[in-house]
């Protein structure tokens, strides 16, 4: 099968529902179009990182935008059907609604893959769903556009033409114009400084004049096939001054509670992040993040060249701590050594973790294995201090805590593991030492 092939079974696949929708009852039809362009919107989204057709040596043509394609052609069917200017608000209002699902959504699930906190089951490239949000308000402020100016042409050409037959291909003409239009819109707008713009915008016509007219047969059939669909637009009264008479204060109420929902989709993704990120006891970050983190940073001290350090720390004698106390007063002071351990970080460089029940890293790009055991001579001392009662302990009767320090440059030999490893038998060395101190490779 050839890509010209291929590409032709794709826009049929694109097409063949929402004609069919089309046909249905009122009660279905309008939200059986709905739905397909909302689904049209977030398969585009995919698509368009996933695959592109080669229809010639320099043009290609994306999922994306057969998806693209797709969802204008849908659009038309919609506003034909349901013969109202108010089409055009509820496209206004799904294309936000479902832009602010992709933009969160996506991007949450780039994060996840990127992360530790799940599992997959499939090797799936995260760049998939890192989607842009500039990109997406260009490509969402083009469609409306090319709607609205669509739905212009229509009303105008009517008051003009009578005839079904003609009018059905000034429509198809349009919509043709339009979507080639689109070519020549989004590189300008979105990649206005492109030292390729010329080619880029070749390329990207070449592309759509094919995709326009492929996706105008089936427009034309609904045209023709839906005749009395069609008539009753034509028929129907309609003018822009409607949209236009919109109240004002009304809109700009809709764009508020847009904004505030969007603000709170941002916020609870955040919160989202966090929670996956942090230990629920003491507000660390936990082992997800310390392995996830320890990796970026053992590449960029690889790529510069500079040294990273690791610290674990161990409470000595917590089970008898725990079996003595109870697991509340054990919950406590883990909270406590948290936080003096969290303030052993002098600046933003760095993290600092809970990787075990009593059991703390620190990881440190850049720093010298004799600049931690300052920091962490200090922090032994705060502890000490802190004087948290440990009757059971065999070396004091505070708590106390040993700890390992190993460093290294990375370099293409080594790996995390022989890091940690090393900081690990360090720790084991300062328990087999007497703990409450501090052995360094």
């Amino acid at each position: 099968m050839s890509s010209f092939e291929a590409f032709l079974i794709n826009i049929f696949m694109f097409s063949a529902f929402p004609i069919y929708a089309t046909s249905l009852p009122h009660k279905l039809r309008s939200p059986s179009l709905y739905a397909y362009l909302s689904i049209i919107l977030i398969v585009g989204g995919l698509a368009g990182a996933i695959y592109s057709f080669p229809i010639g040596e320099d043009t290609f043509i994306s999922g994306g935008n057969i998806a693209y394609g797709s969802f204008m052609m849908t659009a038309v069917m919609l506003i034909i059907s349901e013969r109202s200017i108010a089409t055009f608000k509820n496209l206004f209002r799904l294309l936000i609604l479902v832009d602010i699902f992709v933009f969160v959504g996506f991007n949450y699930t780039a994060w996840l893959l990127d992360s530790d906190a799940i599992t997959s089951p499939v090797e799936l490239p995260s760049e998939i769903f890192k989607v842009s949000l500039s990109v997406m308000l260009i490509g969402g402020g083009l469609i409306l556009s090319e709607i609205l100016l669509l739905l212009i042409i229509f009303i105008q050409v009517r008051r003009y033409v009578t005839n079904l037959n003609a009018l059905a291909g000034i429509y198809t003409i349009a919509f043709i114009a339009i979507v080639c239009l689109d070519g020549v819109f989004f590189p300008l707008v979105a990649l206005h400084s492109h030292p390729e713009l010329g080619n880029i915008i070749l390329g990207n016509v070449t592309g759509k004049v094919i995709l326009a007219v492929s996706y105008s047969l089936p427009l034309m059939m609904f045209c023709l096939i839906y005749r009395k669909q069609f008539a009753h637009f034509i028929e129907t009264p309609l003018t822009i001054g409607e949209l236009i008479r919109s109240p004002r204060k009304k809109l700009l109420d809709t764009l508020y509670q847009y904004e505030i929902r969007d603000r709170q989709l941002r916020q609870d993704k955040q919160e989202l992040l966090t929670k996956a990120e942090t230990d629920f006891l003491t507000g660390l970050f936990n082992r997800g993040k310390f392995n996830q983190t320890f990796e970026l940073e053992w590449q960029e001290c690889k790529a510069s060249g500079q040294p990273i350090t690791l610290v674990i720390g161990d409470v000595d004698y917590f089970k008898q701590f725990n079996d003595t106390y109870g697991h509340e007063k054990g919950d406590t002071c883990i909270r406590s050594i948290a936080q003096l351990w969290r303030e052993i970080l002098d600046s933003e460089a760095g993290l600092a973790a809970r990787i075990g029940g009593e059991e703390f890293a620190l990881l440190l790009p850049k720093c010298h294995p004799e600049e931690a055991k300052i920091a962490l001579e200090e922090f032994l001392v705060r502890l000490d201090k802190a004087a948290i009662l440990h009757s059971n302990s065999l070396i004091s009767s505070h708590v106390t805590m040993s700890i390992g320090i190993a460093s290294c440059i990375p370099t293409n030999d080594t790996n995390v593991k022989d890091l940690y490893v090393a900081a690990d038998n360090c720790l084991y060395k300062a328990k087999n030492d007497g703990r409450n101190r501090i052995i360094t490779e």
